[in-house]
């Protein structure tokens, strides 16, 4: 049998590809493992989506550990080392903040395609400095429900609510019901054209544009909150409204997830949406905080910064990845991708989801008290003077000048 002979060239080429066998990883060289850390409820659940995941990053095997609790989870992540720390982790969004303060999380690379599938709000959560620092995952927040035998679909303007409250004012309590205090009154605030600070077209909060006495809130609070005697009119309330609306007493609530307990108890039929502004096609925004999953510094030292990187992308950041990661969990969350939110099954889940579109960041700037009281203290006083009957342009603008001052601190701090 002849064989073919190698000239020269050839010897040389076949001596290569010998070398290059060496040194090339065959299919079963060992995977470098992209380590996950997360606390008992997420942990659980990653778990069983190990092999779901590593279809996403070829080339890699995915280890979770799973804490006993959040708080078991946060002072691992605290005494983390290169040699003990994870490459992913899944925290709240201030994690955000402090990581890339400490350098011990790295901002991601994120597509166009990816950005327009989560609000403006979540990546506002895990943004520093014009940097992504984590995919968003879940959102702690509220939403709207109303009450289906007074409104057969979501109303769409805060005065169709209102003409509802006033025409129908002899059977009903409340038009609004707050259930968690000034925290949960925001939607309304915003919805009338007031709220905290103002914001760039890009979503940046602007801390110097004060719009709790803005021309709109005033003029607005004057039509909606007080009537002819300049008290409250009973339209919106936040203060033991929860009763009246589970007694079919008012139309329209402002709640969150922990509140639905009590409300399914009732014979209150509901659906959910977001409260709306005052021209169609607007909206209140509620406080929101969002969970993310953050890459550490450590997935550079550990090799597989771009693996980690990848299965941020294609698995967290994906509808399928958040919808999967969701459901094998005990209990589903508001999930922070749109089109995921909207199929979650949990439809209490499904509806703070859709409202969280519409939610601005909760930022520290709130509890800052240099001007003498913090946010949640000024509006919740002013609210109360305004219901009590006192001027609203001065009551405004008196609360105004004490978060003008909260927030002008807050931006000298945190520049």
């Amino acid at each position: 049998m002849n064989k073919k002979r190698f000239g020269v060239v050839g010897v040389i080429a076949a001596a290569a590809l010998a070398v290059s066998a060496l040194v090339v990883p065959s299919a079963f060289a060992a995977k470098k493992p992209i380590v996950i850390w997360a606390d008992e409820t997420r942990g659980p659940a990653l778990l069983k989506l190990v092999k779901d995941m590593e279809k996403t990053v070829p080339g890699y095997k995915v280890d979770v550990k799973s804490f006993a609790s959040y708080d078991a989870l946060n002072a691992a992540w605290d005494k983390a080392t290169v040699a003990t720390g994870p490459d992913i982790v899944l925290r709240d969004g201030a994690l955000a903040f402090s990581g890339a303060k400490s350098g011990r999380i790295q901002s991601l690379v994120i597509s166009s395609a990816t950005r327009k599938a989560f609000s403006r709000s979540s990546w506002s959560s895990l943004t520093v400095k014009n940097r992504v620092y984590g995919i968003p995952t879940d959102a702690d927040t509220t939403g709207m429900i109303y009450n289906t035998a007074m409104f057969p679909t979501a109303p769409k303007t805060i005065g169709e609510i209102y003409d509802y409250y006033i025409e129908n004012k002899s059977t009903l309590t409340n038009g609004i019901c707050s259930f968690n205090g000034t925290w949960g009154a925001h939607p309304v605030l915003t919805a009338l054209g007031g709220g905290a600070w103002g914001y760039t077209k890009k979503g940046a909060p602007v801390f110097s544009k004060v719009l709790f006495n803005s021309a709109a809130f005033k003029a607005n609070a004057k039509k909606y909150l007080v009537g002819a005697n300049g008290k409250t009119n009973g339209f919106f309330s936040y203060d033991g409204c929860d009763t009246a609306f589970k007694a079919g007493k008012t139309p329209v609530a402002l709640v969150g997830a922990w509140n639905m307990p009590g409300i399914e108890a009732t014979s209150v039929k509901f659906a959910w949406g977001s409260l709306p502004g005052v021209t169609a096609g607007t909206f209140g925004n509620q406080w929101a905080g969002f969970a993310g999953a953050f890459m550490t510094s450590y997935a550079t030292s550990h090799g597989v910064k771009s693996g980690a990187n990848q299965l941020l992308n294609r698995f967290f950041a994906s509808e399928e990845g958040q919808l999967a990661f969701n459901e094998a969990q005990a209990s589903q969350r508001p999930l922070a991708h749109i089109t995921a939110a909207a199929k979650t099954k949990d439809k209490n889940a499904q509806g703070i989801g859709a409202s969280a579109e519409n939610s601005i960041r909760q930022i520290a700037a709130l509890d800052d008290n240099t001007g003498g009281a913090n946010w949640y203290a000024v509006s919740d006083d002013a609210l109360k003077d305004i219901f009590a009957g006192k001027d609203i342009d001065d009551t405004l603008d008196k609360a105004a000048a004490v978060l003008r001052k909260n927030f002008a601190n807050f931006a000298k701090e945190n520049k």
